[in-house]
């Protein structure tokens, strides 16, 4: 789970004033035209509609559907242009997909009631099923990040038939431990530096369940930020609320003026509205098998989704299909960004091993 929200939307909406006039991500958007894949549709999940981007190099590559992470997080501003994802697109047709509360798929009177976790569960499985009419397929990898791991855990355990494999990068798996093992980190690390400003913020947050808020977890990641748990190399660092990040949301033209107001007055949406449902989670107890081929990419400096409890996750997981634990020495959150070639290396040898599977079976 990686609650990468706003902390100052008045900052937003000043920003906002001066930015949305230029053009200058307008030539980002351009880099949609390399795609011999590209179709944008707001598809009905549930009860309200959602933003779905495909794209690809080759109509004749395997389908990825990408569970983003946040929860709220916007989503089609980044990963569709980051030269990760562009890479990935050569060896799979990537499906984007901005869950429900997020982005374009925010909508002023979506329930509370209808944002919870099996309603996420839900819309994954109608985006499958939309997914494989659409593009003709009987199967789809998943990749899960951050948040979406726990999305992508509990549908590959329900719904295997439809997948060639899972994949996770950021393995959530009990998001309130998780959140016990981050404070006790940035603790740890906040003395052996005499740092006596994140010292007295940790100071003053209770751990115990029933009150530990969003504002708390807000408190500890962003001292996990600065102590390496989220970006390990130090080359990368960046505040954790960073105004590049809110300035590609606010000039980005995949969304419309309306979607950007909603951001700015509604920022914690998601994880409001989840925050409950996220701090009883415990996928040991509710995903404790995946019949399909598992592949957990991990970190291994993680912090703000704890490597130590996704290994553990792993290794009391019954996966019969096979289950393969790949380390990034040199990652924390984020391997497909901080190791891409070796990401892709991974990834393509996932592809080779299932999808040509696949193709071979259909020749015979």
């Amino acid at each position: 789970m990686n609650l990468k929200l706003n902390l100052f939307p008045s900052i937003l909406l000043l920003l906002s004033i001066a930015l949305f006039s230029s053009c200058s991500s307008k030539q980002r958007f351009a880099a949609f035209s390399e795609r011999q894949v590209h179709h944008f549709e707001m598809v009905k999940l549930g009860d309200v509609k959602q933003a779905v981007l495909i794209n690809g190099k080759n109509p004749d590559n395997p389908v990825l559907l990408y569970l983003h992470g946040g929860p709220g997080f916007p989503m089609l501003p980044f990963e569709p242009f980051t030269e990760s994802m562009r890479e990935l697109e050569k060896s799979f047709t990537i499906v984007y997909w901005e869950q429900r509360g997020t982005g374009k798929s925010f909508q002023t009177d979506i329930g509370a009631e209808n944002m919870n976790i099996e309603q996420f569960v839900s819309d994954t499985r109608e985006l499958v099923e939309y997914i494989r009419e659409k593009l003709q397929v009987e199967k789809v990898f998943i990749w899960g990040h951050s948040w979406g791991s726990n999305l992508g855990a509990l549908y590959a355990s329900r719904y295997p038939e439809t997948l060639h494999a899972y994949i996770s990068t950021g393995q959530s798996v009990n998001p309130f431990l998780n959140e016990r093992l981050a404070f006790e980190y940035v603790w740890q690390k906040a003395e052996e530096k005499n740092n006596r400003r994140a010292l007295r913020q940790l100071s003053e947050i209770d751990t115990l369940p029933d009150n530990y808020s969003i504002s708390n977890a807000l408190t500890v990641r962003k001292w996990v930020y600065r102590f390496g748990g989220i970006v390990h190399d130090s080359r990368f660092e960046r505040p954790y609320v960073d105004l590049d990040e809110i300035r590609t949301i606010l000039l980005s033209p995949v969304y419309p003026l309306m979607v950007r107001i909603n951001l700015l007055l509604n920022p914690y949406f998601s994880i409001e509205t989840l925050w409950e449902d996220l701090k009883e989670l415990d996928l040991l107890v509710e995903a404790p098998s995946i019949e399909v081929p598992v592949y957990f990419l991990v970190g291994r400096h993680d912090i703000i989704v704890s490597h130590v409890l996704a290994e553990l996750y792993f290794n009391e997981l019954y996966a019969p299909e096979g289950k393969d634990l790949i380390w990034f020495e040199n990652s924390a959150h984020r391997p497909f960004q901080e190791e891409k070639e070796k990401f892709h290396q991974v990834m393509d040898e996932i592809n080779h091993r299932h999808w040509d599977q696949n193709l071979s079976a259909k020749e015979e």
